[in-house]
C-alpha cells in the first residue's frame, strides 16, 4: 500500500471514529479537530432533518451519540446525502436498544418519519380517468405517491409527552396531494386491506369489497359494500384516490 494511501485510510478512520483511532501523524490536531467538526455536523444536519420527533423524545444529548456512532460505525453504501436517512435506518435496526437504553418503539417512529421523506420523491403515474368517477363498478385509482404502512406502536401520536408502552397495531396510508402536501390518515384493518387490494390498480372497488366480505364472512356483503363506497368516496375527497378508470 502507497503511503498516500496509507494516510488516507487513517485520515478517514480517524474522522469517523477519532476515540478509537488516532490522527495521521504530523498532523496538528487544531487542523484535524477542523475537518471533524465539519465532517460529523454535515452528516449530523442531514440525518437531524429528517427526524424531527426522534430528536424531540430522545433529546439533543442522545441524539448526537446515536448520530455518532452511525458517523462511526456504519458502511453507507451511497454517496448520496439525500439516502443519508435511509442509511440510519438500516444503522437503528442493528442496535440493541435495551443496552443503550432508547424506546423500543424508535426504530417504527423513525420509519414514519422516513417515509415522508420517500412519499416526497415518489413520482406520480399517467393514467387516463374516468370523466364521472364509478369507484365501485370501476377501477379506484389510488395516488401513485403513497405507502400503507403498519407497525406495532401508534406512531403517529408519539411526542416527547406522549411515549407508547404497550404495542397497538397500526395501520396508515400516507400520501402527497395534489399540492404536495404529505397527509396521513389512520386505517382499520379492513380498510387496509382494502387499500392493500386497489393499490394495484386491477380489479374495480365492488370486487375488492366482495373480497373483504368473503375475508371476514360478514353475513351481509350489501352492508360491506355501502360501507366501502363510502370509505372510496371519502379517500377520494381527501386525494388519496384519484376517481376511477374503466380502461
Amino acid at each position: 500500500m502507497l503511503a498516500f494511501q496509507q494516510y488516507q485510510i487513517a485520515f478517514t478512520a480517524h474522522i469517523r471514529d477519532p476515540k478509537h483511532n488516532s490522527k495521521p501523524a504530523r498532523v496538528k490536531d487544531s487542523r484535524m479537530a477542523i475537518y471533524r467538526e465539519i465532517v460529523f455536523n454535515n452528516i449530523l444536519s442531514s440525518v437531524s432533518a429528517c427526524f424531527p420527533v426522534c430528536i424531540n423524545v430522545l433529546g439533543k444529548r442522545k441524539w448526537q451519540q446515536l448520530c455518532r456512532a452511525f458517523f462511526a460505525q456504519h458502511q453507507a453504501n451511497s454517496p448520496l446525502f439525500r439516502e443519508i436517512p435511509a442509511a440510519f435506518l438500516s444503522f437503528l435496526n442493528t442496535q440493541d436498544f435495551t443496552q443503550l437504553k432508547l424506546p423500543a418503539f424508535l426504530t417504527e417512529l423513525a420509519h414514519y418519519e422516513w417515509a415522508e421523506l420517500a412519499v416526497s420523491n415518489i413520482p406520480e403515474h399517467n393514467c387516463t380517468l374516468s370523466t364521472d368517477a364509478d369507484l365501485l363498478n370501476e377501477r379506484p385509482i389510488l395516488t401513485n405517491a403513497h405507502l400503507l404502512l403498519v407497525y406495532n406502536y401508534p406512531v403517529h401520536t408519539i411526542s416527547k409527552r406522549i411515549q407508547p408502552t404497550t404495542q397497538t397495531k397500526t395501520y396508515i396510508l400516507m400520501f402527497r396531494s395534489s399540492a404536495f402536501r404529505i397527509r396521513f390518515i389512520a386505517l382499520n384493518a379492513m380498510t387496509f386491506e382494502l387499500l392493500k387490494l386497489i393499490k394495484n390498480n386491477t380489479i374495480t372497488g365492488k370486487q375488492a369489497l366482495l373480497q373483504i366480505a368473503e375475508m371476514i364472512q360478514h353475513p351481509q356483503p350489501d352492508a360491506i359494500m355501502q360501507f366501502g363506497e363510502a370509505i372510496l368516496k371519502d379517500l377520494m375527497v381527501q386525494e388519496a384516490i384519484l376517481g376511477s378508470s374503466g380502461l
